[in-house]
């Protein structure tokens, strides 16, 4: 018994350390070894070639690449995927290729997504069916394998889903007409068993439905997830990854569309083509805009110089060389009396009078930089008598490179007003030579007539030299008078105005031509208390006694009864008023228009025709107007008028303004 045990005893310790021995070998033969569980009926990821003794396929590949690339011999053992799964729960085996992302939830495994994908589509057999979307399917009866994620989705379209076990088996069924579609999860394993099967009537319809990436599942028990993760990147940095899939997924039963190719492409293209337009659009809208805004300046600009154009005051006119006027104004249609032909016979009558030869004599004086100046007069000699100052200049302009460009201004009142100048300075100069001839012969006058007042005084009554002295005493009084008038010619230079009161002014002139009112009647009922104006006394005295003068002259040859002089006076409007009223002969017409120039006169040689002038004149220097009213035979009315000085103190004292 004892000899037993210790045999017993001599072999266990001879079978421990061989144990022992022989765990530690085969622990270190599995870490050198990748065991990879494949499903042998997946093809093109994993299947037996022809022999069938061998296993080809993309996911075979890449898991030898993997191995490579770790360094490991590669064991590929075969089986389903359910019973892989089991093998792999039990870590006896280190990953699952060949797989679909279709329920690989577990707690015992992880899931390596590769690069490589597949494609889901529509296969349909025969030509009766066109369905290109998943929305076509509604209604339809459709095959999906078993477990897929798109069975829910195809429920809730309405379809009746027939459910297969493998891609052979759903291929089957499409040819025996149990459904109208089949959804592949792969198109390009569900290509490989139409060639391999050589099934003539199934096709393609559409595009790829979703794009399924090929995973792997890793086991949590060997550890390898981070190790063949990093393997699989440096396979896809060296390129093995895209030769592998021209290798096996070359030859596709989908052809992917040029969207698919080319999306990215065609939206970056249809963006930059929108910019492109909405900036074009933005630009022609802005030039448009900014067209339309140069064009309303633009028609501004041209209403502006038009309308400056038609209402200038000066004469404008566009000349050809022909003498016909191409463009005029308002001003020079009216004076020049354009006909509708664009031709003014004054004009050219004017212009060949000025210059023999017409517009070509003035084409040749007009120099090509500059304008000449020409004083030309239109209808000479007669009352529509016009003076223009013509700048005369050349113009270039589409019709004829030589048209002239007429600016005429019209100087008749300036003209006038010269002549009128010239009358005044000879009119001074007459007064100054008057002022001094008729103080040199005042002085002997009055000698003659105080010797004569003396001779009458001492000469008795009944004496035959008292007619005689009588006589000379007459007519010295009558030079003095004339001399008196031709003093009056010369007013003062400059005049000092202070607060008048016109009502009295006219009293004292009546008081002092008391002894020629003796035959007249005088109304002055009308006259106020006080006329206030501002003014010189020794003016407005001599103003009121020349009107009064002029009144009494004019009723000379008048009958008693129609010998009246009426004087009315008022303040209206800030002015005051003044008329005096004659029952004379009255004025003409063609006479009122004469009567305030010089030296006219119509008492023949009893007046020199200077006192309404002169009147005119001092009405004038008080800022005021004179007007006259008659007609013939019914006597005449001088209205005068000046500005108030309402408010004025009589002290107050100054220019008028």
């Amino acid at each position: 018994m004892r000899r037993l045990s210790v045999l017993i005893l001599c072999v266990l310790l001879w079978h421990i350390p061989a144990f022992s021995f022989g765990v530690s070998l085969g622990t270190a033969e599995r870490s050198r070894r990748l065991v990879i569980g494949v499903p042998p009926h997946s093809a093109p990821l994993s299947f037996l070639n022809e022999s069938r003794d061998g296993l080809l396929g993309l996911a075979v590949d890449l898991s030898v690449k993997m191995a490579d690339v770790l360094g490991k011999d590669i064991v590929f053992v075969q089986s389903n995927a359910r019973k892989l799964e089991q093998k792999l729960q039990r870590g006896e085996i280190d990953a699952m290729v060949g797989l679909l992302p279709v329920n690989l939830k577990n707690d015992f495994s992880d899931v390596l997504v590769t690069p490589l994908a597949l494609n889901r589509a529509i296969l349909v057999a025969g030509r009766e069916h066109q369905f290109t979307k998943e929305r076509d399917l509604a209604g339809r009866r459709v095959i999906l394998q078993r477990g897929d994620a798109y069975i829910p989705k195809m429920l809730r379209m309405g379809c009746t889903v027939v459910q297969a076990d493998s891609i052979t088996n759903a291929l089957n069924r499409l040819m025996s007409g149990q459904a109208d579609a089949y959804i592949a999860s792969s198109v390009e394993m569900a290509f490989y068993i139409v060639q391999s099967k050589k099934y003539k009537n199934i096709r393609v319809m559409g595009g790829s439905l979703e794009r399924i990436p090929m995973v792997m599942m890793v086991g949590r028990r060997s550890g390898m997830l981070e190790r063949m993760t990093s393997a699989l990147v440096r396979l896809e940095e060296n390129g093995e990854v895209e030769r592998l899939r021209s290798k096996w997924l070359g030859r596709s039963l989908y052809v992917p569309t040029l969207w698919e190719l080319y999306r990215y492409h065609i939206l970056c293209a249809i963006a930059l083509l929108a910019c492109v337009i909405f900036a074009s659009v933005t630009w022609i809208y802005a030039l448009k805009r900014q067209v339309r805004k140069v064009s309303r300046r633009l028609i501004r600009s041209e209403r502006k110089y038009r309308d400056l154009i038609e209402e200038s005051p000066d004469i404008i006119l566009l000349l050809d060389e022909n003498g016909r006027i191409g463009l005029s104004n308002r001003a020079a249609r009216n004076a020049l009396r354009v006909a509708d032909s664009g031709y003014s016979p004054t004009l050219m009558e004017a212009l060949c009078h000025e210059e023999n030869g017409c517009l070509e004599r003035f084409m040749q004086l007009i120099p090509r930089r500059g304008a000449l100046r020409r004083e030309i007069t239109l209808e000479k000699g007669t009352d529509r008598e016009l003076v223009l100052e013509a700048n005369l200049f050349m113009a270039e302009t589409e019709p004829s490179p030589y048209a002239i460009c007429l600016i005429g201004r019209d100087m008749t009142e300036r003209r006038k007003l010269d002549r009128q100048v010239m009358e005044m300075e000879r009119l001074a100069v007459l007064g100054k030579l008057a002022a001094g001839v008729a103080h040199e012969i005042n002085n002997p006058i009055g000698i003659v007539m105080a010797n004569a007042e003396i001779a009458l005084e001492d000469c008795p009554e009944d004496s035959a030299l008292r007619p005689m002295l009588k006589a000379i005493y007459r007519n010295g009084e009558r030079a003095v008078n004339t001399t008196r008038r031709l003093l009056n010619i010369a007013l003062p230079d400059s005049v000092q105005y202070e607060t008048q009161n016109l009502t009295q002014i006219v009293r004292e002139a009546l008081f002092f031509l008391k002894p020629r009112l003796r035959a007249v009647r005088v109304d002055d009922s009308l006259l106020p208390s006080n006329l206030p104006m501002m003014g010189n006394r020794i003016l407005l005295e001599q103003l009121v006694l020349n009107l009064l003068i002029n009144a009494l002259d004019s009723m000379e040859a008048e009958e008693d009864g129609r010998r009246a002089l009426a004087l009315d006076g008022r303040c209206a409007s800030g002015r005051v008023l003044l008329d005096v009223v004659d029952g004379g002969v009255g004025i003409s017409e063609e006479n009122r228009k004469k009567i305030f120039d010089p030296f006219f006169s119509t008492k023949g040689n009893k007046g020199f025709g200077l006192g309404l002038y002169i009147s005119q004149h001092i009405v004038e220097l008080h800022g005021g107007e004179i007007a006259v009213h008659s007609e013939q035979g019914e006597g005449a009315t001088m209205s005068l008028s000046f500005p108030a000085a309402c408010g004025e103190t009589a002290s107050e004292a100054g220019n008028l303004p």
